[in-house]
């Protein structure tokens, strides 16, 4: 059956619906979808997701791009993702359609640019936020009930809050606040996050606070000039780079005479998210490894036991079922920045 002809469509927009009902079998036509079509903006952090789910991956049919400069994590995982249609980010309606998905999973700010025409066409879709912690427990349990696999999801949720109580118990070890400045760096030059991002969040949760908080009204980055900078001189700088090495970047940073009487550069604090294929700070599910990250390195003293490698290998492990080998094959010859 096509996917214009399913005799049932439905959206769900966890961002306009937060308090939506489980969804029963009835709603979803009683099957697991086995036409799965991602693409549009963000898509690698969804396509992340949705792969954590093993018995799902074989249903995936298209996804957009999801190299975000450092390299396609998912082939790593799923030999032969390479070969899968490439949407183009800006893809429409039309093109989803000709892929006869029988579910899309798009991130919430596609609703708006393409929902409309996808719902004309009768194509069903799955809308993910994915922007911070509690839409990550709220959007792995819908996708738990979508694919069958409850279990697997409550898995995954557990997890994320072991992580947030973790890093709560680093920072309530500690009596210290320092004042953090999470910056992107790239050619452009320096931007900050929106509030609502959650490399605001982590921060927070890290036991810190965000020194521009308040400072950024849009919905994406915005960019950060050196007055402002020297007007907040944080204690630490945690630099961020989705294309370049994170150490580069860090180096870069740190030899710009523009920056030179900063008190994070002076007291050798200006630090940089891991990498492997994916920075850690956004909310892709490394997000977790991140603020772990974060936490110790705001709080050295009480994270003294916390092995941050150990970690990464823990998450790869059940998320996408990478043993040590590999691990040391495709992750560790990438992993910079602890």
């Amino acid at each position: 059956m096509k996917a214009h002809q399913l005799p049932l469509f439905f959206i769900i927009s966890l961002l306009a619906f937060a308090d939506l009902p489980p969804l029963t079998a009835q709603e979803t036509s009683g099957a697991v979808p086995s036409r799965i079509v991602m693409g549009g903006r963000a898509v690698a952090m969804v396509a992340h997701v949705v792969y954590a789910f093993p018995a799902i991956r074989d249903s995936v049919v298209a996804v957009g791009g999801t190299d975000q400069g450092l390299g396609t994590f998912l082939e790593a995982i799923a030999p032969g993702f390479a070969e899968k249609p490439n949407l183009d980010r800006n893809a429409g309606a039309e093109d989803y359609a000709a892929l006869q998905p029988d579910l899309l999973i798009l991130k919430s700010a596609m609703r708006g640019r393409i929902g409309g025409a996808l719902e004309r066409l009768g194509l069903a879709s799955l809308y993910l936020d994915l922007e911070s912690p509690a839409d990550y427990y709220r959007d792995l349990a819908a996708l738990g009930q979508i694919f069958r696999a409850e279990a697997r999801a409550a898995e995954l949720i557990d997890y994320y809050q072991a992580i947030v109580a973790r890093a709560a118990s680093l920072a309530t070890a500690d009596s210290q606040r320092p004042r953090v400045l999470v910056v992107q760096m790239n050619e452009t030059g320096l931007q900050i996050p929106p509030d609502g991002w959650i490399q605001t969040q982590m921060v927070e949760l890290a036991g810190a606070l965000p020194v521009w908080k308040g400072s950024n009204p849009t919905g994406g980055w915005a960019a950060l000039n050196a007055e402002q900078l020297a007007a907040w001189n944080p204690d630490f700088i945690a630099l961020i780079s989705y294309d370049r090495p994170i150490n580069q970047v860090i180096a870069a940073f740190r030899n710009n005479n523009r920056y030179y009487r900063l008190q994070a550069v002076r007291a050798n604090q200006v630090i940089g998210f891991p990498q492997d294929f994916y920075s850690w700070d956004q909310p892709d599910p490394r997000w977790g490894l991140g603020l772990l990250w974060l936490a110790k390195s705001l709080h050295p003293s009480a994270a003294a036991g916390l092995e941050l490698t150990t970690e990464a290998r823990r998450f790869f492990r059940l998320f996408y079922n990478m043993d040590d080998a590999a691990f040391d094959r495709h992750i560790q010859p990438r992993l910079v920045g602890l």
